[in-house]
């Protein structure tokens, strides 16, 4: 995501062509699991304490891990045994590390303590893949841009397994080129589903990586998996859509069973009216006017996770607004209305960016309002590796109606 937003501030553009994306379109990716582990043991998690913006951020602005200096995203999801789980897209390490940077990351906090997902190669924790051109060539690598994770309850062939959570963590998979200049070229194919296990030991594992849509680059597809929620039975999937003139996106709305949301023929998309299974149908829910970034949160409030009601958080106009807005809707297909806004200021022209901002209802703030936090990043790579601080998120606070 990192340089999604370095190409769209510099003025870059897609890269051409496509690749085969997961292995040729095959579905999957891994059929058994790698080794994972958690580079710290941390003790169970505090019961019932409210934070503070204002606590987080110097909490942030102090932390110091080895395979996480700065990352951008930073969805999150809350596991069964109360600790958070936070999702990365483009990571820097320090120098202990090669690649200094790697497409996503994974960090388990328990309290103020944070453990690093660490996989066997000490890489991404979603790998990346080489795509082939017609030809069977190289054409260009392929990684895995976390979008939206949500922690469901062990369900169908995970059941019965002694696991306590399956973690899906939908992706843009994205096709990278050759830097030039500065600046990468890069096509979004399509998006993946990246299902971590967590068992006894409490190590998120990956389990597979599934291909939710084939490769396509064209340029206005929706991006299925920008946001994702679970709303009693229903797996809620969220998609952005590019519209030519317009900075900001439409939204769309897609459910599926939360007993196996990997099965693709059991979801169904809102047209307008009702929710059938034709992805073709499907109709924005909100228009790219005034309309929202490629990456948002959407979370079901409410007991249970259902009845209460929806809650949009995202820039207004797209990553290039000034401002962190949020929407409410009573159903996962709307009606959405803005409500409150807290600044968020683009920073083109200074090099210093803020986008995508995303709501973290799990973490609960003293002062009863929604936490947010903001990606953040500079479009000198150079002053990011001596000061990955500037690439580390900020939080901040935004009323709900």
């Amino acid at each position: 995501m990192l340089v999604l937003v370095l190409v769209l501030v510099l003025g870059g553009c897609w890269g051409g062509g496509s690749g085969d994306g997961d292995g040729g379109g095959s579905g999957s990716v891994g059929a058994a699991p790698a080794p994972y582990r958690l580079d710290q043991t941390c003790p169970d998690p505090p019961a019932g304490r409210g934070t503070s913006v204002a606590e987080l951020n110097g909490y942030l602005a102090a932390a110091d891990l080895p395979g996480w200096q700065a990352g951008d995203i930073g969805a999150s999801a809350r596991l069964a045994d109360g600790r958070l789980v936070w999702v990365f897209g483009d990571t820097v390490r320090t120098d202990a590390y090669a690649p200094r940077i790697v497409a996503n990351s994974m960090v388990v906090t328990s309290g103020f303590c944070a453990a690093q997902v660490m996989p066997a190669d000490d890489g991404a924790v979603v790998p990346d893949v080489r795509a082939a051109d017609s030809a069977g060539s190289v054409a260009g690598e392929v990684v895995h841009w976390p979008m939206s994770v949500v922690a469901l309850e062990p369900h169908g062939s995970y059941a019965d397994r002694g696991l306590t959570d399956v973690l899906v963590v939908l992706t843009a998979r994205t096709e990278r080129g050759d830097a030039a200049d500065g600046v990468y070229s890069f096509t979004f194919l399509g998006t993946s589903a990246a299902v971590f296990t967590v068992g006894a030991d409490g190590v998120p594992t990956l389990a597979e990586v599934v291909e939710v849509t084939p490769d396509d680059p064209a340029l206005d597809q929706v991006n299925w998996g920008a946001a994702a929620t679970v709303a009693g039975d229903w797996f809620q999937v969220y998609g952005t859509r590019q519209v030519e003139g317009e900075l900001g996106r439409e939204l769309y709305a897609a459910r599926a069973p939360v007993d196996d949301p990997r099965d693709r023929t059991r979801w169904e998309f809102w047209d307008g009216a009702s929710w059938q299974a034709d992805i073709d149908a499907a109709t924005a829910v909100l228009p790219a006017r005034g309309g929202v970034s490629q990456t948002l949160s959407v979370d079901a409030v409410g007991a249970g996770g259902s009845g209460g009601g929806f809650v949009a958080v995202s820039k207004q106009d797209g990553d290039l607004g000034d401002f962190a807005t949020v929407w409410t809707a009573p159903s996962a297909e709307g009606p959405w209305t803005p409500g409150d806004r807290v600044p968020a200021p683009s920073g083109v022209g200074t090099g210093d960016l803020q986008y995508a901002p995303l709501a973290h209802p799990e973490v609960p703030l003293a002062n009863g309002r929604l936490l947010v936090s903001v990606s953040r990043n500079t479009t000198d790579l150079a002053r990011l590796l001596a000061d990955p601080e500037v690439g580390r998120p900020v939080f901040t606070e935004i009323s709900l109606p």
